[in-house]
């Protein structure tokens, strides 16, 4: 082969060769693009961080919630997104006061948790902000998983810890039985939320219930038993799924009834009751009597243990009722002001239920209310890092599809809105 044929056949092999590639190239990318990754966004990957910090060790939780807190304060376009729902910019202002008020007192610790509930608070706006239905379903599965892993704790901590005390009431990976109890109480209906909108998985669930009952009865926590029945009566009701809870309260009613024959079988015995109620009336009487001393602003988070001794009343951390504990730190003005934003949270959760948005998740945050006001009767376990942000992670579901409704609720914008004009129309999302 002569020399000049060569090269022309030499370049002829060439162009096919990069035609070859240039067209594997355009498929890698092609194939690339069309891979969907289980997290597809930073939002994504923050809210599921924070879901999964909520089971672990609470320095976790703080150090996630502060760091999302931080992140959203510094993001322009974040922060504006995250506090554009109604009354959340009124209510972060009036969190700053409580420091200020702790200072006031020389109560350090409320000074420090007036910080923490800041960031809480941030953290909640902005994860209600990305909350997509996809993201709260994986939320809420993956919360079902994890309390397995803290139920196996719970069970490990009993077992080594029978033999020196049979009395003992497993923590598992939180700060005390009581808001284990309460983590409980959110798993169960989150369990039956999940089984009436994948009902595949069904039988998943339905051992995710019997490995927390389990867990709920290691606890020992008699708040929690009554909450979570009061919760998951909510969910048949309004599902009208009244032949389950007929059967329901006569399963209580059974349960009940062998408790008095055989008082052993309660977890803490029937003697607990009445010994419980006596501390929280001394508690109780204090906790008035320290609201009466400073009845507007009250004395920052934490006050009970600041007052306990000076009052003479039942030394503990906080005032066992979650009304006085939010009177005795924060006073009546601060209760008004929660007051003030919890009302619209209720108007714009029965504007979805009129407007049949997200039946499924209206049901379930209306029931984990139902069980914060129960257990808030004799405790205020919601006032903690783990339980508060799984509370905020079912109240996330509030944001979806709202922001037509959010209109009828915000108040008169006095400066003027630098954010991204979006074109917001009805949204109507059954399950």
């Amino acid at each position: 082969m002569k020399r000049r044929e060569w090269k022309l056949v030499h370049r002829q092999d060439l162009g096919i060769c990069e035609e070859r590639g240039l067209a594997l190239i355009s498929m890698m990318k092609i194939d690339f693009q069309k891979i969907k990754l289980p997290v597809q966004d930073f939002d994504s990957m923050f809210v599921l961080l924070l879901t999964v910090s909520i089971f672990a060790p609470f320095y976790f939780s703080v150090a996630v919630t502060c760091g999302i807190a931080v992140m959203t304060m510094m993001n322009c376009r974040k922060r504006t997104k995250a506090f554009s729902s109604p009354y959340s910019k009124f209510l972060l202002g009036f969190l700053i006061v409580p420091f200020f008020v702790s200072a006031t007192y020389s109560n350090y610790w409320g000074m420090l948790y007036a910080i923490v509930i800041l960031a809480a608070a941030t953290c909640a706006f902005y994860v209600r902000s990305v909350m997509t239905r996809q993201l709260f379903d994986q939320v809420m599965d993956l919360s079902c998983i994890a309390s397995i892993w803290c139920a196996a704790i719970a069970v490990f901590q009993k077992i080594t810890a029978y033999g020196a005390a049979p009395r003992y009431r497993p923590v598992s990976a939180f700060h005390n039985a009581n808001c284990y109890g309460m983590m409980i109480e959110f798993i169960i209906i989150i369990a039956i939320y999940r089984i009436f909108t994948k009902a595949k998985n069904k039988n998943f669930y339905l051992g995710v219930i019997g490995i927390n009952l389990i867990g709920l009865y290691l606890s020992a926590s008699l708040s929690a038993f009554v909450a979570t029945a009061c919760a998951v009566m909510t969910i048949l009701i309004f599902k009208k799924r009244y032949r389950l809870a007929v059967g329901m309260v006569v399963l209580a009613a059974v349960f009940i009834s062998v408790s008095l024959v055989f008082p052993s079988i309660f977890p803490r015995g029937l003697e607990a009751i009445h010994s419980t109620f006596g501390q929280r009336i001394s508690i109780w009487t204090t906790a008035v009597r320290g609201i009466a001393r400073h009845p507007f602003l009250g004395t920052g988070a934490l006050s009970y243990q600041m007052i306990c001794e000076q009052l003479g009343g039942y030394k503990t951390y906080h005032c066992h009722n979650l009304l006085l504990d939010t009177l005795l730190n924060f006073g009546f003005v601060g209760l008004g002001a929660i007051g003030v934003y919890v009302i619209t949270q209720f108007k714009l959760l029965s504007l979805r239920f009129k407007s049949n948005i997200c039946m499924d998740m209206n049901i379930l945050f209306l029931a984990a209310i139902v069980a914060v006001a129960v257990h808030g009767m004799t405790d205020v376990t919601i006032f903690w890092i783990q339980t508060g942000m799984m509370f905020v992670l079912v109240f996330s579901s509030t944001g979806i599809g709202s922001e037509y409704l959010e209109r009828k609720l915000r108040l008169p914008s006095l400066i003027p809105d630098y954010a991204e004009d979006v074109k917001v129309r009805p949204a109507y999302l059954k399950n």
